[in-house]
């Protein structure tokens, strides 16, 4: 139909000549509306073909919220929130949000600067007189994560029981940056630690009251909250790897700490355009990348990374446990993408890739499967040398369905060390040195493997080649000190 109405245009327009730019601006704006974007029902159709794809493929447990200027394309959940007790995901669980927190966190850094309670550029020395070098740190530093603050997930604390308080003091008694503050760029949950103490020094108020009162009641954000293992749980498990249960989120506030849900953020998506929660000039810094010392830009704002594209994409992930959180938003065609699951085999960005392709009518490819949850059954199933041979055999003809990324082997190693076969980890851990010979942190995990067999002079061999591929791997260095002190 819409050709034949086409072709009548175009012959009229060329028996009446005089009206022949007419005519082809007609042709043109016909084409521009028959040849469109796919409308919303089949850009539906897609996306849910896609994730029905990930479910069947145990690649996606969850919910999705995709949505076009503020307009709801797609929103569904697939599986289970607890598969135990058999309860479905919808799209109004609330899920650990992990690091997607820390946009919250800077939020409420810029409430306070709009409010002239604080400025980004004050130092750190100025609401903790007795950090190490609080004086050269600013809070804009803290934000950015140029602050040469180490992550305290290095410092061998961490644990289910940490909290603000503990990681302060540990940063203390750590006293050393890592680089001059605006150096360069180095994630730290640390310094959004810092963060959430800040708010509250400066407001008087918990972390938990004051998101509630300046960001979740006045955006009716009524399923988010605070969630620490110390305050208010999830209301979901989360599934690791190897479907073991892995739900444990910790005490701490700031670098993460914030349960959501799709429809929620999607309420806090919206009113980042707008000056509801914040100023719209303090809202824009949040997405400007910072200058690093020597000019360079690091694309990662205030709690947003930057994706160095044409158009301008910001998104964040967050992952502890098995709860795995991406939001994503397009600023330029007010899009968004959000995904919350509770399984850690969950792709998200190349879940979020896919879609992306799919709102811009593009092809996509399914995600790649972990090649170390492949192995993980065929073990369990056949032993270890089948699954061995399995993972040799697929690389060698490079099958491209699978992911050999360093992490798989890396993980697969910790998790038959986890189940009391040390042997067997060792034999994984070899196998990923061959693979990725220069990676430090392939021989760290094998010299731990070697030290908990009791094998010193071999676990030496591995931490020394650690170090000599990365001498600031802290891990590596804590062994090495524990080597040297032992008897």
């Amino acid at each position: 139909m819409f050709r034949t109405y086409l072709n009548r245009y175009v012959r009229y327009f060329i028996w009446n000549k005089h009206h022949t730019i007419l005519g082809i601006l007609a042709v043109i704006a016909l084409c521009s509306r028959g040849f469109s974007q796919p409308d919303d029902s089949t850009i539906s159709k897609k996306i849910d073909t896609l994730i029905q794809s990930l479910y069947v493929r145990e690649q996606f447990n969850g919910a999705i919220l995709v949505a076009m200027n503020g307009r709801v394309v797609y929103r569904k959940a697939y599986g289970k929130s607890d598969f135990n007790k058999n309860v479905p995901f919808t799209v109004s669980t609330p899920c650990y949000l992990a690091s997607v927190s820390k946009q919250f966190t800077a939020t409420g850094i810029l409430i306070l600067v709009d409010k002239g309670l604080l400025s980004l550029d004050d130092p750190l020395n100025k609401y903790f007189p007795d950090f190490p070098g609080g004086e050269s740190i600013t809070i804009k530093q803290l934000l950015t994560h140029t602050s040469g603050i180490v992550n305290y997930e290095e410092l061998g604390i961490d644990n289910p029981g940490l909290t603000n308080r503990e990681v302060y003091k540990s940063l203390v008694r750590h006293k050393t940056l890592q680089f001059q503050p605006g150096e360069k760029y180095d994630y730290s949950n640390s310094g959004y630690v810092l963060l959430a103490m800040i708010i509250e020094n400066v407001s008087k108020m918990s972390f938990s009251d004051f998101m509630s009162t300046y960001v979740f009641e006045p955006l009716e954000m009524t399923r988010t909250f605070i969630c620490t293992s110390a305050v208010q749980r999830p209301v979901l498990k989360a599934y690791g790897k190897f479907g073991d249960e892995s739900d444990n989120i910790g005490n701490t506030t700031g670098d993460g700490g914030i349960c959501s849900t799709v429809e929620d953020l999607l309420k806090w998506d919206q009113a980042l355009y707008t000056s509801k929660v914040v100023s719209q000039s303090l809202v824009a810094q949040a997405f400007e990348p910072v200058t690093l010392l020597d000019g360079s830009k690091s694309f990662y704002g205030f709690g947003w990374m930057i994706k160095n594209d044409n158009q301008k994409i910001v998104y964040h992930t967050g992952g502890s446990g098995g709860y795995r959180t991406y939001i994503e938003r397009d600023l330029h065609n007010h899009n968004t993408i959000i995904i919350l699951t509770n399984i850690e085999n969950s792709p998200r960005r190349e879940i979020s890739q896919a879609i992306e392709n799919i709102l811009n009518n593009n092809r996509y490819e399914l995600p790649k499967i972990p090649i170390a949850t492949k192995m993980y059954r065929i073990r369990n199933d056949h032993g270890i040398d089948s699954a061995i041979r399995f993972y040799k055999i697929n690389k060698a003809t490079g099958h491209g369905e699978y992911d050999f990324g360093e992490q798989e082997l890396n993980l697969l190693g910790y998790k038959l060390w986890s189940m009391k076969n040390i042997d067997e980890a060792v034999e994984i851990f070899k196998l990923n040195i061959v693979a990725y010979p220069s990676s430090s942190n392939a021989y760290e995990s094998l010299g731990e493997a070697y030290l908990d067999k009791g094998d010193k002079n071999q676990a030496e061999v591995n931490f020394r080649e650690s170090l000599k591929l990365d001498p600031a791997n802290q891990d590596a260095i804590r062994m090495m000190k524990k080597i040297e002190k032992a008897p």
